[in-house]
């Protein structure tokens, strides 16, 4: 840490009384967005459904067990037929049977159900792979989710600091203001003792009416950034908000390979795209096993009712072969499909990791010329506040006009409104920093 510099502004919330508005800090700020802006929160829902996606997956491993139970009725049954006399004659001419027979073969209306498990072997592979996509789904929305609460936060940063910087600007635009209408009347005066012409007096209520608008510009403005950051904070429009001042902390940070090498492990962007590539060779995996008969083994018990030569319960196991002889090259497309995917997940990682290192070179270089923009404005200042006591002094000794004094006031307020927003931007650019690298920016 080579220096420190801390600067205090006074934020001010209008005529808002503290009964109906919020305080808050900068961290405070992104804390309560991180925790209560709606699209992170739909980010978490989409966490919690591919969690759920990769518990059913897993189910996969373990055996089926099913009940199939069936109520039926068949239009005719087979049946057996002896004729009179089939089995012979008895002495005293009594044939054997003695008539026609017909026996029925189970009955027309019949019940089965059975309880079974089956367990599969090769189909193993890609339940496996598909065990990998969906562990790897929960990591990419994980980071998705780690990439949205970056970029809310570095919103966050942005409206704060743009709130800040609007209420120096008003109050700066206020003493021009006040410069404008004092300029105004001495223009008047001078028209009345003859000293100057009218179009002064033109001139001068020009430039009221002009601070005026640029006093409405900042209002509405002000307005705006407060509806923007209380949509961030997933708080009521409306809400009125105080923001505290802002702690600024010059220090020595990574250097420029550093944080390229930061980035490339930590931002959460190049490890989705890793988990796509994981993604993307397991879907190549289990198309190839395809290829693989599907066997499986399994294990019923079972009862009837109605089913001619088959006990009320019995058992069956064994194994079972399902395998496509001839599918006219679907698996091939299919395999060679995957394969394009893969291709494509491994070329997007490249692009990414070199997209991430321009943006860390370009952030890195933003931070450099913000913090060369706050030394030169904070020399400024300097100079604005000497220029405003000397301004000071002469109105004293009745050597300037009170316009004057007004016009070093307001100078001198807006010198610290861009001190404010050389400050905030140099800020800014190190919690952009902060976020191409993967970090969530938080003061």
């Amino acid at each position: 840490m080579n220096r420190w510099a801390v600067v205090f502004v006074a934020c001010f919330a209008g005529t808002l009384s503290a009964a109906d508005s919020m305080e808050l800090t900068l961290p405070e700020a992104v804390r309560r967005a991180l925790a209560q802006n709606r699209a992170l929160k739909i980010a978490r829902l989409k966490v919690l459904e591919n969690e759920q996606k990769k518990t059913a997956a897993k189910a996969d491993y373990f055996p089926e067990i099913k009940n199939q139970s069936t109520v039926a009725h068949t239009t005719a049954v087979e049946f057996i037929g002896i004729p009179a006399g089939a089995f012979g004659v008895f002495p005293n001419a009594s044939l054997v049977p003695n008539q026609n027979i017909l026996i029925t073969q189970g009955n027309q209306t019949f019940v089965t159900s059975g309880t079974g498990a089956t367990e599969p072997l090769t189909p193993l592979i890609r339940i496996r792979q598909a065990n990998r996509i969906a562990a790897s789904e929960v990591a990419a929305t994980r980071d998705e989710l780690k990439k949205a609460e970056n970029e809310v936060a570095l919103q966050v940063h942005a409206v704060y600091y743009g709130i800040l910087i609007a209420q120096l600007e008003k109050r700066a635009a206020e003493q021009e203001d006040a410069y404008a209408k004092a300029r105004m009347r001495e223009s008047e005066e001078d028209v009345r003792n003859g000293n100057a012409m009218g179009v002064a007096v033109l001139d001068s209520q020009a430039g009221v009416l002009e601070s005026e608008q640029s006093l409405l510009t900042i209002d509405l403005r002000l307005a705006d950034l407060n509806s923007d950051l209380n949509e961030l904070l997933g708080t009521p429009l409306d809400t009125p908000l105080v923001l505290k001042p802002v702690g600024l902390t010059i220090a020595d940070g990574a250097t420029r390979e550093e944080s390229i090498r930061a980035a490339l492990a930590e931002n959460p962007q190049i490890a989705a795209a890793g988990e796509a590539i994981v993604q993307a060779k397991a879907a190549v995996t289990a198309a190839k096993s395809a290829y693989i008969p599907d066997v499986s083994i399994f294990a019923r018990q079972s009862y009837q009712n109605g089913i001619a030569f088959l006990v009320h319960n019995f058992g069956t196991f064994g194994a079972v072969l399902d395998y496509d002889v001839f599918d006219f090259g679907k698996r091939r497309a299919i395999v060679g499909e995957r394969e394009a995917r893969l291709a494509q997940a491994e070329e997007n990682a490249a692009r990414l990791k070199d997209a991430v290192t321009v943006k860390v070179e370009s952030s890195y270089n933003k931070v450099e010329r913000t913090e060369k923009m706050l030394r030169v404005a904070t020399e400024v200042v300097k100079l604005r506040a000497e220029s405003e006591r000397i301004a000071a002094n002469q109105l004293a000794h009745g050597v300037i006009l009170a316009s004057a004094q007004r016009q070093a006031v307001a100078a001198n307020y807006k010198a610290q409104a861009d001190l404010l927003q050389a400050q905030l931007g140099y800020l800014l650019a190190r919690a952009e920093l902060e976020q191409t690298i993967g970090r969530t920016p938080d003061q």
